[in-house]
């Protein structure tokens, strides 16, 4: 049975005493739900309240996510502690366990590895081997394993080797077969296999660092294996919420099912129909399947909507008809007394099509603030203004290239840097608009993306001879230029004879600005190079930037906007085509189909106000009328919709 609650509902003291499964859709309001519960059980639970050493423990999906709870428990931060999973696990089970982690390299992969150092997590958003020299790796696999080492074959790029791993799907399945669990290492099949132990004995023990994958094994093995590091974790945490678990893997599922089957009580919030993370393990099915007690746990669903207008929240429906746990109300559309307010909710704006008007539509609706939400970023650039055909193909090779890498590119454009040829394209722009602009500080902040600069040595003289550099770079610069040539230009410049002054406003003298790793694929290299420099200017100004009008789906998730278009077409791998988006609407299954029509309902979820569905072919005007007019007759709600452009 499930029981309807708000998400203002606060849970009661025998509430508490349960394991708690709670179905809570988009705008539903699940992370004011979460909060507001923390500060209740922080302020009134005894279990905490008489304790110097238990806190609530809360588990979101983003770091940024974690950063939103903090902030809203800013008061009570001294009793919460919030993570993501891996967060979680490398602070309070690989970290203070380390002999437990090494014993385990041992036992379930015969690999040794020393007690010198912290074991801890890879770099978020780069690989495993970033900043390691193959040479090395090569010597190391030659000195410790003499007699497998074959020079002719040993020729791996050191992403390939990264790869190298711990196989969490083949110990899962030996888990839920019940068989003798096996523990393994997988690796590409170019990989031969007498290396595959050495080169991960050699991340293990020298350069000390764990998979994203391999935090999750682990986590779980210590805690199976360590009855002590179970306990400790109860005992400090009586109460663990998890947000967004339809986006848990199994393993994951596995260690809180562990954690919560004695004192520690688990409460779990998510939701099926917006689990759209299969690449990375998380299946609709294990939140469905989620019971640590099958006889006490209770059920919950939140079916309010706080976000978004009754024509959107009943189309969303419509999407998601083939789930029965939710069924979404716009609590927008009505005040306090549940009294329908008077101001009519905009429809649902259907673009079927890729002519000009719809294109101007389009266009008019960004410039109105709208967001473009799209299947791969690439794909935005059909809907940005004045970027050619041939530069858009650039773009969604670049974007495949990085597609089975743990590098995201929007991250390293936004935030990171650390792949070389984002580094220099932003240091350049960086460059370009402080010379636009005059300001020479901006130029030195630029110039120190690279260079430990001087401050002392600046003059008049400097200032002058440095624009005049500048001026020389950027003076021929054009739309049509490739920006690569541009970075190029700047590093035969300055180390030009003519500019050779300069040299005293660098500490440690002048350095090439280099814009590609020696791991890079002649294929990346190629695309990357033949950007125009209108084309990543815009890469990076309009699509990766904090307040971009283009994001992917998974991207967007957890954001939302007044006005949205949504521009999703399935790829072949996902077997479906648009018209049965609208036709046979079904997100339960664990097939591509049913994630991609997930993807569609996470998108159109992000509206406030004016949703706006592109189609630009696959489907007819006279599907969506049949289908949603059907399905506003059997369910006896109100769904107004248009297409554009009127007549």
């Amino acid at each position: 049975m499930v029981n309807e609650i708000t998400s203002g509902d606060i849970l009661n003291v025998e509430q508490l005493k349960k394991h708690s499964k709670i179905y809570a859709g988009p705008g539903a309001g699940k992370t004011y739900f979460l909060v507001e519960n923390v500060k209740n059980i922080l302020t009134t639970n005894e279990s905490i309240v008489n304790s110097k050493s238990r806190k609530v423990l809360c588990i979101t999906y983003t770091n940024t996510a974690v950063n939103e709870i903090q902030k809203r428990l800013e008061r009570y931060i001294d009793y919460v502690e919030a993570y993501t999973i891996h967060g979680f696990i490398i602070e309070h089970i690989i970290k203070p366990f380390q002999d437990d982690l090494i014993g385990i390299m041992k036992s379930d992969f015969n690999i040794s590895v020393s007690k010198k150092g912290m074991i801890s997590s890879q770099i978020e958003g780069l690989g495993i081997l970033h900043g390691i020299n193959k040479e090395e790796i090569y010597s190391y696999i030659k000195n410790t394993n003499p007699e497998k080492f074959d020079t002719d074959k040993f020729n791996y790029s050191k992403k390939i080797m990264g790869e190298v791993e711990v196989d969490n799907n083949l110990f899962l399945k030996s888990k839920k077969e019940r068989e003798e669990p096996i523990h393994e290492i997988k690796a590409s099949k170019s990989i031969k296999e007498d290396y595959k132990l050495p080169l991960k004995q050699y991340m293990w023990s020298i350069i000390r660092k764990l998979t994203h994958n391999e935090i999750l094994y682990f986590g779980y093995r210590i805690l199976e294996n360590n009855p002590i590091a179970l306990y400790a974790i109860r005992v400090k945490f009586p109460f663990i919420f998890i947000d967004e678990f339809q986006d848990t893997n199994p393993l994951q599922t596995l260690l809180v099912k562990l954690i919560g089957q004695k004192s520690t009580k688990i409460i779990v919030v998510g939701d099926v129909a917006q689990s759209i993370y299969s690449f990375q393990g998380a299946k609709p099915t294990d939140f469905n399947d989620f019971c640590i007690d099958p006889e006490h746990d209770i059920l919950y669903s939140i079916n309010g909507n706080r976000r978004s207008t009754e024509n959107v929240v009943n189309f969303l429906n419509f999407l998601r008809q083939s789930d029965t746990n939710i069924i979404q109300k716009s609590i927008k559309s009505y005040d306090n007394e549940g009294i329908k307010k008077k101001t009519e909710a905009k429809k649902i704006h259907f673009l079927i099509g890729e002519s000009s008007d719809n294109k101007k539509i389009i266009s008019d609706v960004i410039n109105e603030g709208g967001v473009v939400l799209t299947r791969v970023w690439a794909a935005a650039f059909d809907y940005i203004q004045d970027v050619e055909e041939n530069q858009a193909s650039l773009l969604k090779s670049i974007y495949n290239s990085y597609s089975r890498s743990p590098i995201r590119l929007r991250d390293e454009i936004m935030e990171h840097n650390n792949v070389k040829w984002v580094r220099s394209f932003r240091f350049i722009f960086k460059l370009w608009e402080s010379f636009k602009n005059g300001s020479f500080i901006d130029m030195i902040s630029a110039l120190q993306i690279y260079l430990d600069i001087n401050v002392q040595k600046i003059t008049p003289k400097f200032i002058f001879q440095f624009n005049h550099m500048l001026r020389d770079i950027f003076k021929d610069v054009n739309n049509s230029s490739f920006t690569c040539d541009v970075i190029e230009k700047f590093n035969n410049k300055i180390l030009d004879g003519e500019y050779i002054g300069l040299k005293e406003l660098f500490k440690e003298g002048i350095t090439k600005i280099s814009i590609f790793d020696e791991q890079e694929r002649e294929n990346l290299i190629s695309c990357v190079s033949l950007l125009r420099w209108d084309t990543s200017y815009k890469l990076f100004t309009e699509v990766f930037s904090e307040n971009s009008k283009y994001m992917t789906v998974h991207q967007a998730k957890g954001l939302e906007w007044d006005k949205v278009i949504v521009c999703l077409m399935p790829a072949s791998r996902d077997g479906i085509v648009i018209s049965e988006v609208f036709s046979n609407p079904q997100l339960m299954a664990e097939n591509s189909s049913d994630e991609f029509v997930r993807m569609y309902y996470v998108a159109c979820s992000r509206a406030r106000e004016d949703l706006y569905i592109h189609i630009p072919n696959g489907c007819s005007k006279d599907i969506i009328i049949r289908n949603l007019d059907e399905y506003v007759q059997n369910h006896g709600c109100r769904l107004e919709y248009e297409f554009l452009p009127m007549p």
